[in-house]
């Protein structure tokens, strides 16, 4: 039997109990994929897989596309031993599966989490070849094991989060450095666990240091403190803006789906243009699975100086 080192928190438990699921399945059914997935913003985002490559994790696949979307909402054959030709299926294409099954996952409040489901190079003898009721079990697992994971991790976030709330940057009155890698460390954990929502946004004044040259750093203290008060003006609900460094800043957005990241850049942007500075922006979403912690911070960083580059050669004579 396999043992598993204790876990560290709460969501390492609702982690640990979903890799076990998966990896047993993967062992014990002709199935050769599973995947515990969040379904969320129109998403179904995978978060937990054992397989052998037809998921991976961090996949994400239109809701309204997905054939778990046509169990929970069409009541089509949870367990289909071939969708290439199964009438609820076949007109669906995930490349490379076949055989396919699904249930629910509902918390303790009866809101539906996700799905655990399977996707399968070859298809099956018969739809007895996975057993639906051991599924019904192991999911009434899951959504009992991620609604105690949320109580218990409740109060030691909202720990976490008072204290890196409390670190803050003397010129701005923003988040500094320190408490931003507590916060940015606490949305991956989540979003790796649940699929929680979030995107980092990361931006960095344009011209700071003529304005530092020309001007005197008095005045280039006024153009941060302005950058400061766009970012407070612009953020919804629990946005976390920080001053990274120097010029650069960050903002954790949650509840963001990759369908309003739009709406919420053109929001900063505008908030920027109202206090008059200029600043390049970029972004990425919070993966599951991204490793560096940060890794969402650097893909947003790397995204800004594409923007900064771009800015620069459009302002540039011709």
């Amino acid at each position: 039997m396999t043992t598993l080192s204790p876990p560290t928190d709460a969501n390492d438990t609702f982690s640990a109990v979903a890799d076990r699921v998966v990896a047993y399945l993967r062992t014990h059914t002709p199935i050769s994929d599973w995947s515990v997935n969040r379904v969320v913003g129109g998403e179904q985002i995978h978060l937990h897989v054992e397989g052998d490559g037809l998921i991976s994790v961090g996949d994400r696949r239109d809701w309204a596309d997905s054939f778990c979307r046509r169990v929970v909402d069409l009541g089509a054959d949870p367990v289909v031993p071939d969708v290439t030709t199964h009438p609820d299926y076949s007109d669906l294409t995930i490349p490379g599966s076949r055989s396919y099954a699904s249930q629910p996952i509902h918390d303790a409040d009866g809101e539906m989490f996700g799905m655990l489901c399977g996707l399968g190079v070859t298809p099956l003898e018969d739809t007895a070849d996975v057993d639906l009721d051991l599924l019904s079990l192991l999911t009434d697992l899951l959504g009992a094991h991620v609604s105690l994971a949320r109580r218990l991790e409740s109060g030691e976030r909202a720990r976490r989060s008072a204290e890196a709330m409390a670190q803050t940057d003397a010129l701005t009155g923003l988040v500094n450095r320190r408490g931003w890698d507590v916060v940015l460390a606490d949305a991956a954990v989540r979003t790796s666990a649940y699929g929680d929502l979030a995107a980092v946004l990361v931006a960095d004044v344009d011209g700071l240091k003529s304005v530092n040259d020309d001007l005197g750093h008095a005045e280039g203290d006024k153009v941060l403190q302005r950058v400061a008060a766009a970012l407070v003006d612009a953020r919804h609900g629990s946005d976390v803006a920080a001053r990274y460094g120097g010029d650069e800043f960050a903002v954790l957005v949650e509840d963001v789906s990759p369908r309003s990241l739009g709406a919420t850049m053109r929001r900063y942007r505008a908030a920027f243009e109202a206090h008059d500075v200029q600043v390049s922006l970029g972004w990425s979403l919070v993966s599951p699975g991204d490793e560096p912690a940060d890794a969402a911070f650097q893909r947003a960083d790397a995204a800004m100086y594409e923007d900064k580059q771009a800015r620069r050669s459009l302002s540039e004579p011709r």
